[in-house]
């Protein structure tokens, strides 16, 4: 590979010339406006480790704030006992695997915004968000109305005690109620990340997790509305997080302006959001079904071991955040400088988030491992939860530096636009390797649901070692967007 990054110039890489050539017919539109600007990082000039740092920390920051929050939620929820901690772990898990339906169709518009950017074809990314927007807000709305119908039945098929599952049913009729706000808040940060603004989607989140948090209490515990309320919190606060970030696109302040006038569905553009979006789902769906998969092997051995996983895993979300947000970072790198035609700097971003991993991640699993059974005392008195709490956390800190190898890789691959490799390293990974390792070692061992932590520690390796050799191929390059 012959190239010079600092100067945006580059010869062909593994047939990457012909996308080149393509690139160059798009309309330019030239440099964008001071306002802007405000909050952007140059992911297509600066040093890689800098750039992806500073793009990373409030991404980051917004994470682990909402994150927080959520723990003290589940502090919140805690103080109604052991099968309200189990029945918000398990509406969390339904609740992400509802997310995952239309998440990928953001990841995939956050993809091609990206490129357009890239390529400085400003109003190309404008119109791309638009009908991103408009098209996401109509499908959500007929998905939450599904949704909602069919809870019950999806419920009973967990067959878990009726206690659980009467709380579970509350916390996710709430949570519905701001399934629209969630997705549109999750789309429209999406745009405006992959146009290098870190800054609006920092605020919109600190905001609606403030707001999050004056609000479960009130109805917790001042209105007496339970488990509900606290699912009802979530929503009012993700519906105002929509209706500022809605606010913010049109007026022109993220980088990206929502384009409403004479607005005309581009069944084009829509199509390519698709297209990406298919991949995305599944490839979410696919981790999200592994995951409740596992709850539910779980929860074959008990209310108290169903609770500790539910902590534990709480310990592996707040690593994982630091994982994601460096992910989603090396992401919109790529999906840039592809766009740039700066192909030699996607693998240097690879690079880059390979070393802050492996930094993040030997902080932040010796705390884990060392404090996890003080951590688990905060939300339980039962000592056969503490303990099997740190047993879990004892396992699965050695899958974190697998599982944020495996993220960055795959997120260069999907940034690139090539999301059925990047669905087929994920999902073969999780669902064809972990979760068979996981049933295997805990059924067929004596290990128990010790054989579950270490199934699920042992998936994230394989996924590693094929994240790394896919990227490594450059197969990916290939795609267009």
């Amino acid at each position: 590979m012959k190239t010079r990054a600092s100067q945006g110039t580059t010869a062909s890489v593994d047939g990457t010339s012909e996308m080149a050539m393509d690139n160059a017919d798009r309309p330019q539109s030239g440099p964008p406006a001071k306002g802007r600007e405000r909050g952007r990082v140059d992911l297509l000039n600066s040093p890689f480790v800098p750039s992806l740092t500073k793009f990373a920390i409030p991404l980051t920051f917004s994470f682990l704030v909402n994150m927080i929050y959520s723990l003290i939620d589940r502090w919140f929820i805690s103080s109604l006992g052991t099968d309200a901690i189990a029945a918000i772990g398990l509406g969390e898990q339904l609740g992400f695997l509802v997310f995952t339906l239309g998440s990928g169709f953001c990841m995939g518009t956050g993809i091609i915004v990206a490129r357009r950017i890239g390529e400085n074809d400003r109003d190309g990314a404008d119109r791309v968000a638009t009908q991103a927007v408009i098209f996401m807000f109509i499908a959500t709305v007929v998905l939450t109305v599904l949704l909602e119908i069919s809870l019950p039945t999806i419920l009973a098929a967990f067959g878990l005690s009726a206690a659980v599952t009467s709380y579970a049913r509350q916390y996710l009729s709430a949570v519905l109620l701001g399934f629209v706000g969630n997705l549109i808040t999750f789309q429209i940060n999406s745009i405006v990340r992959s146009s290098g603004n870190v800054f609006y989607p920092m605020i919109v989140l600190l905001a609606t997790t403030l707001i999050n948090a004056m609000l479960a209490p009130l109805f917790i515990f001042v209105l007496g509305m339970g488990m509900f309320g606290a699912g009802l919190a979530t929503a009012v606060a993700q519906t105002m997080g929509m209706v500022f970030n809605l606010y913010l696109m049109v007026s022109n302040r993220t980088g990206i302006k929502l384009k409403l006038e004479s607005f005309r569905f581009d069944w084009s553009v829509i199509r390519r959001i698709v297209s990406l979006g298919i991949p995305s789902s599944a490839q979410m769906m696919a981790v999200s079904l592994t995951r409740i998969s596992i709850f539910k092997l779980v929860a074959a051995f008990g209310t108290s071991v169903m609770a500790a996983y539910t902590l534990g895993i709480s310990v592996d979300f707040i690593v994982f955040m630091f994982v994601f947000s460096l992910g989603i970072s090396v992401e919109v790198a790529t999906g840039q400088n592809l766009g740039a035609r700066k192909f030699d700097r996607v693998l240097g971003y690879h690079t880059a988030g390979l070393k802050l991993i492996a930094m993040i991640v030997a902080v932040m699993g010796f705390l884990a491992y060392t404090f996890g059974p003080h951590f688990a005392a905060l939300y339980s008195t039962d000592a056969v939860v503490i303990d099997e709490t740190q047993k879990y956390l004892h396992v699965s800190v050695f899958g974190y530096l697998f599982f944020g190898i495996g993220i960055v890789s795959a997120r260069v691959i999907s940034g690139a636009g090539a999301a059925y490799l990047s669905l087929a390293i994920v999902a073969g990974s999780i669902v064809l390797l972990q979760l068979p390792l996981v049933y295997a070692l805990s059924h067929f061992t004596g290990w128990n649901q010790t054989g579950i932590w270490i199934g699920a520690a042992t998936g994230y390796a394989l996924f590693a070692a094929i994240g790394m050799y896919a990227v490594r191929s450059k197969i990916w390059m290939k795609a267009r967007v």
